[in-house]
């Protein structure tokens, strides 16, 4: 149990036994604490099971039509102008998405931050121990990336947005006024 600070003095109690028995009382109420919020966490964990089997159809089907709108983007992405398709429902796209691969072998990492101190790249440099900050290595131009040795590969992610309308509140009457 935590120990608990009383916040205000109350000079009731007027021996050790009674001490005692106020402890005892302190142990009775947080037993009953205990458990109304046991009995409060399995409806909540009840609850979320009822969620998660009542939504896993509905992701299920997500996934899906998520697949079947991506293939047939893809299919039909020469006939887009743009990267993004505004539909009525939500919005398709690709975006360019640029992942930066550093070797596994830690003699070669260290190269590559020798290099990046040579060049004075120290912002793409973790220290203790030294690593690549990936994150500020992106900021370089690509051919830079690859010069210092690090595997840089470029696809365009295909990307999918549903439009959530906001419905706008309706104003409160009272009294028959708005």
């Amino acid at each position: 149990m935590a120990r608990i600070k009383p916040k205000d003095k109350l000079p009731q109690l007027q021996s050790w036994d009674d001490v005692d028995l106020a402890l005892c009382e302190i142990a009775e109420h947080m037993r009953v604490t205990e458990s109304i919020q046991h009995k409060m966490q399995q409806v909540i964990d009840d609850a979320k099971l009822q969620a998660k089997d009542a939504c896993d159809p509905h992701a299920a089907a997500i996934d899906a039509l998520s697949r079947q709108i991506k293939e047939y983007a893809e299919r039909n992405r020469d006939s887009l102008k743009k990267k993004t398709k505004p539909l009525v429902f939500g919005n398709i796209g690709w975006r360019k998405s640029t992942k930066l691969t550093l070797p596994r072998d830690p003699g070669k990492v260290a190269d590559i931050v020798r290099l990046l101190r040579a060049l004075g790249w120290n912002d793409c440099i973790k220290v203790e121990p030294p690593k690549v900050n990936r994150e500020a290595l992106r900021t370089h131009p690509i051919e830079d990336i690859i010069k210092v040795g690090v595997d840089v590969s470029v696809t365009d992610e295909f990307w999918l947005e549903v439009k959530k309308d906001a419905i706008p509140a309706e104003p409160e009457v009272q009294d028959g006024r708005i």
